[in-house]
């Protein structure tokens, strides 16, 4: 692979609000860059590529004889529920229909919005039961529709057939034996049941393991973890999908460039392009409508592979590309304004809540010593711990400035956009998402405008409690 194209696209990335990209190409890592301030090594969260992963463990639960068929019907496994609207289409759907996103389940999926299937799926005290209680929009197996509570039910049935969490299952059965180290998997829910449809991180690291189990057919170190079959499914991508994408195992697939990928949202990818023997791994934070599209990645990449032998040495090229990951890895400053007088006033003081979306109960900022600070306490409505405290450092100078947490790590800064309107841009490292607080201070009152890049935008007034 040519380095100075490789140097070219991990500019191009940079860019971006990305988070890493590696290339692997006949076993070897032949780029990686990490973009400031995300640092090697952090895990990931990785959203829907999260599905992948849990249809490969379908996968393994059809080797090892936990189930019998993919095409056995789901609400067999589920005899001991009543479950709603089961009709002769609803009885039925099948494990594959499932896996390619064709059940038939009334849902429809809006990006987060207030009262679509997805969230009222997260508030249920039962997730599986919600999602199988749904009615009927036409037979299974007709019309691709994207559901995230089909690999919610498939995780549940990993669970039934088990007996443990799909993140348990999935540490003897797929991490363990493909070396993964850095998974984590949020936690179960009221019946036990591991989140199938998001919620995994791994480290790219790891995220390329995944990958490169299904570039060499299901075979990991002279071991068939999944079947062969499985894998020939996933990449050729039997049930047409959306934006001229096919789809089949919880992945998604472009067999006209050769190429099938576990994808997530806010840019997190697992690509697999089988006939250049390379992986490649994005993690990042983009808003939806900024993402790098996948074709365009696919080209660039394929553009960089000039021969299946190794190239002369070229050393300038090398240290092209040698530098263009270093400047990914340092960070750049964004603009800041000046410093407000507001600052001396606020420093210190304790704004307090009434009851709200983000349920937060206080906040303070301290912006005027050498290490500026912020603090935000918010309600857990749990009677043993009623508040939980989160902190850490901000910088002031246009750079992130990073504090450890029991959750991973902060980075965090801050500017003056006018004389009493601070702002506050907050990442967690590792997380595919960036928090905004806009702050307008008037006397004792201060007005916050909370957004971040799941598109979520709340309004709160607080008061000085000074």
């Amino acid at each position: 692979m040519d380095s100075g194209d490789l140097a070219r696209l991990i500019d191009i990335v940079g860019t971006r609000r990305q988070d890493s990209l590696m290339i692997v190409r006949n076993g070897r890592i032949v780029a990686e860059a990490y973009y400031a301030p995300y640092v090697r090594g952090v895990s990931h969260d990785l959203r829907s590529v999260t599905k992948s992963v849990t249809g490969t463990l379908i996968a393994i639960a059809l080797r090892d004889g936990l189930l019998d068929s993919i095409n056995h019907p789901v609400l067999d496994y589920f005899s001991d529920r009543q479950i709603a609207n089961a009709d002769d289409n609803k009885k039925a759907i099948t494990i594959q229909h499932l896996l390619d996103m064709t059940s038939g389940l009334d849902w429809l999926e809006s990006l987060h919005t207030p009262d679509e299937p997805l969230l009222q799926m997260y508030r249920s005290p039962d997730r599986t039961g919600f999602v199988l209680d749904r009615p009927m929009s036409g037979p299974p197996g007709t019309k691709f529709y994207y559901n995230s509570g089909n690999p919610y039910v498939l995780s549940a049935l990993i669970t039934r057939k088990t007996g443990r969490s799909a993140l348990d299952f999935a540490k003897q059965q797929l991490f363990e034996p493909l070396g993964i180290t850095s998974a984590r998997w949020g936690r179960v829910d009221a019946q036990g049941v591991t989140d199938g449809e998001a919620g995994l991180s791994l480290s790219p690291h790891d995220m390329a393991r995944i990958g490169y189990l299904y570039l060499h057919n299901g075979v990991w170190d002279g071991k068939q973890i999944i079947p062969p079959s499985w894998v020939d499914r996933a990449r050729e991508g039997k049930v047409t999908a959306t934006y001229g994408f096919h789809y089949a195992n919880l992945w998604w697939s472009l067999p006209e460039k050769g190429a099938y990928m576990a994808q997530g949202r806010h840019s997190q990818l697992v690509l697999v392009l089988p006939k250049l023997n390379i992986v490649a791994v994005m993690t990042g934070v983009m808003r939806d409508d900024e993402f790098y599209p996948v074709r365009r990645l696919i080209d660039d990449i394929s553009r960089s592979v000039k021969s299946d032998i190794p190239l002369p040495p070229d050393p300038v090229a090398q240290s092209v590309l040698a530098a263009s990951i270093a400047a990914a890895a340092t960070e750049k400053p964004s603009p800041v304004g000046g410093t407000s007088e507001l600052a001396k006033t606020i420093s210190g003081k304790s704004w307090q809540f009434a009851k709200n979306d983000l349920d937060v109960k206080s906040f303070s900022l301290n912006l005027v010593d050498g290490d500026p600070s912020w603090e935000i306490v918010t309600t857990t409505g749990k009677p043993d711990r009623p508040t939980e405290r989160f902190w850490g450092t901000m910088g002031l100078d246009g750079m992130f400035r990073k504090s450890p947490a029991w959750y991973g790590t902060n980075a965090v800064k801050g500017r003056w956009l006018n004389i009493r309107t601070f702002e506050i841009e907050r990442r967690i490292l590792g997380h595919s998402e960036t928090q905004l607080w806009t702050l307008a201070f008037d006397d004792n009152t201060v007005k916050v405008s909370f957004e971040d890049t799941d598109g979520n935008k709340v309004e709160l007034r607080g008061e000085s409690s000074d």
